[in-house]
Protein backbone atom coordinates (compact mmCIF):
# COMPACT_ATOMS: atom_id res chain seq x y z
CA UNK A 1 0.00 0.00 0.00
CA UNK A 2 2.64 2.48 0.86
CA UNK A 3 4.61 1.78 -2.38
CA UNK A 4 1.67 2.42 -4.34
CA UNK A 5 1.21 5.41 -2.56
CA UNK A 6 4.47 6.38 -3.52
CA UNK A 7 4.44 5.55 -6.81
CA UNK A 8 1.52 8.09 -7.34
CA UNK A 9 3.42 10.89 -5.97
CA UNK A 10 5.97 10.48 -8.38
CA UNK A 11 3.76 9.79 -11.59
CA UNK A 12 2.42 13.10 -10.84
CA UNK A 13 5.19 14.59 -10.93
CA UNK A 14 6.31 12.96 -13.64
CA UNK A 15 3.33 13.82 -15.75
CA UNK A 16 3.54 17.97 -14.46
CA UNK A 17 7.25 17.73 -15.91
CA UNK A 18 6.29 15.99 -19.14
CA UNK A 19 3.25 18.37 -19.81
CA UNK A 20 5.60 21.23 -19.47
CA UNK A 21 8.25 20.04 -22.27
CA UNK A 22 5.86 18.05 -24.25
CA UNK A 23 4.41 21.69 -25.00
CA UNK A 24 7.71 22.86 -26.66
CA UNK A 25 8.79 19.62 -28.52
CA UNK A 26 7.33 16.83 -30.48
CA UNK A 27 5.90 14.35 -28.48
CA UNK A 28 7.53 11.56 -29.95
CA UNK A 29 11.09 13.07 -28.86
CA UNK A 30 10.28 14.08 -25.66
CA UNK A 31 9.23 10.45 -25.07
CA UNK A 32 12.56 9.34 -26.65
CA UNK A 33 14.83 11.55 -24.57
CA UNK A 34 13.30 10.83 -20.93
CA UNK A 35 13.51 6.99 -22.37
CA UNK A 36 16.83 7.30 -23.04
CA UNK A 37 17.61 8.84 -19.83
CA UNK A 38 15.70 6.63 -17.45
CA UNK A 39 17.00 3.79 -19.51
CA UNK A 40 20.62 4.66 -18.36
CA UNK A 41 19.41 5.52 -14.90
CA UNK A 42 18.01 1.99 -13.94
CA UNK A 43 20.61 0.26 -16.19
CA UNK A 44 23.37 1.90 -14.06
CA UNK A 45 21.62 0.48 -11.02
CA UNK A 46 20.93 -3.10 -12.38
CA UNK A 47 24.68 -3.31 -13.47
CA UNK A 48 26.09 -2.01 -9.88
CA UNK A 49 23.46 -4.15 -8.02
CA UNK A 50 24.86 -7.43 -10.29
CA UNK A 51 21.21 -7.93 -11.25
CA UNK A 52 22.07 -7.76 -15.25
CA UNK A 53 21.97 -11.69 -15.21
CA UNK A 54 18.20 -11.56 -14.66
CA UNK A 55 17.82 -11.04 -18.04
CA UNK A 56 17.81 -14.53 -18.49
CA UNK A 57 14.93 -14.66 -16.59
CA UNK A 58 12.74 -12.67 -19.37
CA UNK A 59 10.04 -14.30 -20.70
CA UNK A 60 7.04 -12.95 -23.31
CA UNK A 61 5.16 -12.55 -20.59
CA UNK A 62 7.23 -9.86 -19.34
CA UNK A 63 7.40 -8.48 -22.68
CA UNK A 64 3.92 -8.35 -22.84
CA UNK A 65 3.26 -5.78 -19.37
CA UNK A 66 6.27 -4.06 -21.73
CA UNK A 67 3.84 -3.80 -24.13
CA UNK A 68 0.95 -2.49 -22.43
CA UNK A 69 2.68 -0.09 -20.23
CA UNK A 70 3.96 1.73 -23.28
CA UNK A 71 0.89 1.68 -24.39
CA UNK A 72 -0.56 3.40 -21.30
CA UNK A 73 2.50 5.93 -21.61
CA UNK A 74 1.75 6.77 -25.05
CA UNK A 75 -2.22 7.45 -24.69
CA UNK A 76 -1.79 9.33 -21.73
CA UNK A 77 0.96 11.73 -22.64
CA UNK A 78 -1.42 12.18 -25.63
CA UNK A 79 -4.30 13.54 -23.66
CA UNK A 80 -2.06 15.11 -20.83
CA UNK A 81 -1.18 17.39 -23.60
CA UNK A 82 -5.08 18.48 -24.36
CA UNK A 83 -6.52 18.08 -20.91
CA UNK A 84 -6.24 19.19 -17.09
CA UNK A 85 -3.62 17.33 -15.43
CA UNK A 86 -5.34 16.54 -12.70
CA UNK A 87 -8.84 15.49 -14.50
CA UNK A 88 -7.28 12.89 -16.88
CA UNK A 89 -5.34 11.08 -13.40
CA UNK A 90 -8.87 11.11 -12.07
CA UNK A 91 -10.24 9.39 -15.05
CA UNK A 92 -6.85 7.37 -15.36
CA UNK A 93 -8.12 6.35 -11.68
CA UNK A 94 -11.22 3.95 -12.51
CA UNK A 95 -8.32 1.25 -13.01
CA UNK A 96 -8.52 0.24 -9.65
CA UNK A 97 -12.41 -0.56 -10.04
CA UNK A 98 -11.82 -2.31 -13.51
CA UNK A 99 -8.87 -4.36 -11.57
CA UNK A 100 -11.73 -5.30 -8.88
CA UNK A 101 -13.67 -6.43 -11.37
CA UNK A 102 -11.19 -8.41 -13.54
CA UNK A 103 -9.60 -10.13 -10.26
CA UNK A 104 -13.20 -12.14 -10.50
CA UNK A 105 -12.53 -13.47 -13.68
CA UNK A 106 -8.87 -13.86 -13.91
CA UNK A 107 -8.38 -15.03 -10.07
CA UNK A 108 -11.43 -15.95 -8.86
CA UNK A 109 -11.57 -13.81 -5.74
CA UNK A 110 -15.39 -12.78 -4.24
CA UNK A 111 -16.76 -9.39 -4.88
CA UNK A 112 -20.29 -8.76 -3.52
CA UNK A 113 -23.38 -6.88 -4.89
CA UNK A 114 -22.01 -3.86 -3.15
CA UNK A 115 -18.93 -3.63 -4.85
CA UNK A 116 -20.51 -4.21 -7.87
CA UNK A 117 -22.87 -1.39 -6.89
CA UNK A 118 -19.58 0.77 -6.05
CA UNK A 119 -17.74 -0.28 -9.28
CA UNK A 120 -20.96 1.14 -11.76
CA UNK A 121 -20.88 4.55 -9.70
CA UNK A 122 -17.28 4.72 -10.40
CA UNK A 123 -18.14 4.81 -14.23
CA UNK A 124 -20.90 6.91 -13.70
CA UNK A 125 -18.31 9.35 -12.85
CA UNK A 126 -15.91 8.29 -15.47
CA UNK A 127 -18.94 9.37 -17.77
CA UNK A 128 -19.15 12.93 -15.74
CA UNK A 129 -15.70 13.10 -16.49
CA UNK A 130 -15.90 12.42 -20.48
CA UNK A 131 -18.61 15.42 -20.30
CA UNK A 132 -21.04 13.18 -22.68
CA UNK A 133 -23.51 16.20 -24.00
CA UNK A 134 -22.90 17.49 -27.93
CA UNK A 135 -21.54 20.87 -26.53
CA UNK A 136 -18.96 19.59 -23.92
CA UNK A 137 -17.82 16.22 -25.25
CA UNK A 138 -13.87 15.66 -24.71
CA UNK A 139 -12.60 13.56 -26.59
CA UNK A 140 -9.50 13.06 -25.82
CA UNK A 141 -10.72 12.10 -21.93
CA UNK A 142 -11.52 8.61 -24.36
CA UNK A 143 -7.42 8.28 -24.34
CA UNK A 144 -7.84 8.24 -20.45
CA UNK A 145 -10.36 5.64 -20.57
CA UNK A 146 -8.37 3.38 -22.85
CA UNK A 147 -5.26 4.32 -20.48
CA UNK A 148 -6.99 2.87 -17.67
CA UNK A 149 -7.83 -0.89 -19.38
CA UNK A 150 -3.95 -0.75 -20.89
CA UNK A 151 -3.03 0.15 -16.97
CA UNK A 152 -5.04 -2.93 -15.86
CA UNK A 153 -3.64 -5.28 -18.11
CA UNK A 154 -0.09 -4.46 -17.27
CA UNK A 155 -0.95 -4.92 -13.78
CA UNK A 156 -2.57 -7.46 -13.56
CA UNK A 157 0.40 -9.53 -15.83
CA UNK A 158 2.31 -8.18 -13.01
CA UNK A 159 1.05 -10.22 -10.63
CA UNK A 160 1.92 -13.25 -12.57
CA UNK A 161 5.63 -12.59 -13.10
CA UNK A 162 8.00 -14.72 -12.23
CA UNK A 163 9.30 -13.91 -8.27
CA UNK A 164 13.41 -14.23 -10.01
CA UNK A 165 13.20 -10.91 -11.93
CA UNK A 166 13.77 -8.10 -9.43
CA UNK A 167 11.49 -5.03 -9.62
CA UNK A 168 14.61 -3.28 -11.01
CA UNK A 169 14.70 -5.23 -14.18
CA UNK A 170 10.67 -4.55 -14.73
CA UNK A 171 11.97 -1.15 -14.36
CA UNK A 172 14.42 -1.01 -16.63
CA UNK A 173 12.76 -2.69 -19.52
CA UNK A 174 9.63 -0.70 -19.31
CA UNK A 175 12.29 2.65 -19.90
CA UNK A 176 13.60 0.48 -22.75
CA UNK A 177 10.26 0.33 -23.82
CA UNK A 178 9.34 4.05 -23.96
CA UNK A 179 12.49 4.58 -25.73
CA UNK A 180 11.92 2.49 -28.60
CA UNK A 181 8.26 3.71 -28.77
CA UNK A 182 9.68 7.53 -29.15
CA UNK A 183 11.68 7.04 -32.63
CA UNK A 184 8.12 5.35 -34.25
CA UNK A 185 6.46 8.08 -33.32
CA UNK A 186 9.14 10.66 -34.75
CA UNK A 187 8.58 9.33 -38.21
CA UNK A 188 5.37 11.66 -38.18
CA UNK A 189 7.26 14.03 -36.63
CA UNK A 190 9.53 16.65 -36.96
CA UNK A 191 12.11 16.97 -34.33
CA UNK A 192 14.22 19.99 -33.72
CA UNK A 193 17.46 20.21 -30.82
CA UNK A 194 16.10 20.27 -27.10
CA UNK A 195 17.68 23.38 -24.82
CA UNK A 196 20.13 21.66 -22.18
CA UNK A 197 17.31 22.88 -19.56
CA UNK A 198 14.42 21.01 -21.29
CA UNK A 199 16.96 18.02 -20.88
CA UNK A 200 17.55 18.49 -16.93
CA UNK A 201 13.37 18.31 -16.82
CA UNK A 202 13.24 15.00 -18.71
CA UNK A 203 16.31 13.62 -16.65
CA UNK A 204 14.02 14.75 -13.66
CA UNK A 205 11.03 13.23 -15.10
CA UNK A 206 13.29 10.39 -15.77
CA UNK A 207 13.98 9.72 -12.10
CA UNK A 208 10.31 9.92 -11.09
CA UNK A 209 8.94 7.61 -13.57
CA UNK A 210 11.31 4.78 -13.27
CA UNK A 211 10.83 5.23 -9.31
CA UNK A 212 7.12 5.58 -9.49
CA UNK A 213 7.31 2.49 -12.19
CA UNK A 214 9.78 -0.11 -9.43
CA UNK A 215 7.29 0.63 -6.92
CA UNK A 216 4.36 0.10 -8.82
CA UNK A 217 5.85 -3.54 -9.57
CA UNK A 218 6.97 -3.98 -5.85
CA UNK A 219 3.30 -3.32 -4.24
CA UNK A 220 1.76 -5.74 -7.37
CA UNK A 221 4.19 -8.45 -6.79
CA UNK A 222 4.30 -11.34 -3.75
CA UNK A 223 0.91 -12.74 -4.10
CA UNK A 224 -1.14 -9.84 -2.56
CA UNK A 225 -4.93 -9.41 -2.73
CA UNK A 226 -5.40 -6.95 -5.67
CA UNK A 227 -8.85 -5.82 -5.07
CA UNK A 228 -7.45 -4.46 -1.19
CA UNK A 229 -4.51 -2.95 -2.51
CA UNK A 230 -6.03 -1.00 -6.00
CA UNK A 231 -7.68 1.59 -4.23
CA UNK A 232 -4.33 3.30 -2.99
CA UNK A 233 -4.32 4.54 -6.73
CA UNK A 234 -6.63 7.47 -5.07
CA UNK A 235 -4.02 9.39 -4.17
CA UNK A 236 -2.52 10.28 -7.29
CA UNK A 237 -5.62 13.04 -7.65
CA UNK A 238 -4.31 14.76 -4.67
CA UNK A 239 -0.97 15.29 -6.02
CA UNK A 240 -2.06 15.41 -9.70
CA UNK A 241 -4.49 18.12 -8.65
CA UNK A 242 -1.63 20.31 -6.82
CA UNK A 243 0.73 19.49 -9.71
CA UNK A 244 -2.12 20.98 -12.11
CA UNK A 245 -2.57 23.92 -9.87
CA UNK A 246 0.49 24.92 -9.55
CA UNK A 247 2.35 24.12 -12.82
CA UNK A 248 -0.63 25.44 -15.13
CA UNK A 249 -3.09 27.10 -12.88
CA UNK A 250 -5.45 24.13 -13.65
CA UNK A 251 -9.09 23.91 -11.54
CA UNK A 252 -11.44 21.79 -11.98
CA UNK A 253 -15.01 22.38 -13.27
CA UNK A 254 -18.24 21.14 -11.83
CA UNK A 255 -18.16 18.03 -13.76
CA UNK A 256 -14.66 17.24 -13.12
CA UNK A 257 -15.22 17.85 -9.05
CA UNK A 258 -18.55 15.45 -9.18
CA UNK A 259 -17.05 12.77 -11.60
CA UNK A 260 -13.64 12.53 -9.31
CA UNK A 261 -16.00 12.77 -5.71
CA UNK A 262 -17.68 9.66 -7.68
CA UNK A 263 -14.86 7.42 -8.65
CA UNK A 264 -12.90 7.81 -5.25
CA UNK A 265 -15.74 7.41 -3.00
CA UNK A 266 -16.78 4.06 -4.80
CA UNK A 267 -13.02 3.12 -4.39
CA UNK A 268 -12.95 3.66 -1.16
CA UNK A 269 -16.05 2.06 -0.48
CA UNK A 270 -15.17 -0.95 -2.45
CA UNK A 271 -12.28 -0.81 -0.39
CA UNK A 272 -14.19 -1.07 2.73
CA UNK A 273 -15.91 -4.04 1.73
CA UNK A 274 -12.85 -5.93 1.32
CA UNK A 275 -12.14 -5.32 4.67
CA UNK A 276 -15.37 -6.19 5.57
CA UNK A 277 -15.46 -9.65 3.62
CA UNK A 278 -11.75 -10.61 5.03
CA UNK A 279 -13.28 -10.48 8.49
CA UNK A 280 -15.93 -12.23 7.89
CA UNK A 281 -13.63 -14.81 6.15
CA UNK A 282 -11.15 -14.79 9.69
CA UNK A 283 -14.02 -14.97 12.14
CA UNK A 284 -15.29 -18.54 10.24
CA UNK A 285 -12.41 -19.92 10.50
CA UNK A 286 -12.74 -21.88 14.38
CA UNK A 287 -9.79 -21.56 16.38
CA UNK A 288 -7.23 -24.56 16.60
CA UNK A 289 -7.21 -26.71 19.38
CA UNK A 290 -4.69 -25.79 21.80
CA UNK A 291 -1.87 -28.14 21.51
CA UNK A 292 -2.37 -29.45 17.79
Amino acid sequence: MFALMGAMAAFAINDMVMKLTAQRYPLGEVITVRGAIATLLVGSFLLALGQISALRFVSPLVLSRTLFDGLAMVMFTTALIHMPLAELSAINLVSPLIITAAAVIFFRETVGWRRWTAIAIGFLGTLLMIKPTPGAFNAWALLGVATAFAGVARDMITRLLDPRIPSLMISFLAAFGSMLIGPVMGLTEEWRPMALADVGLLAISAVFVASGHMLVVMAFRGGVDVAAIAPFRYTLLIWAGLCGYLAFGEVPDRFAIVGSVLIVGSGLYALHREVVRHRNVAAAVPPSEPGA
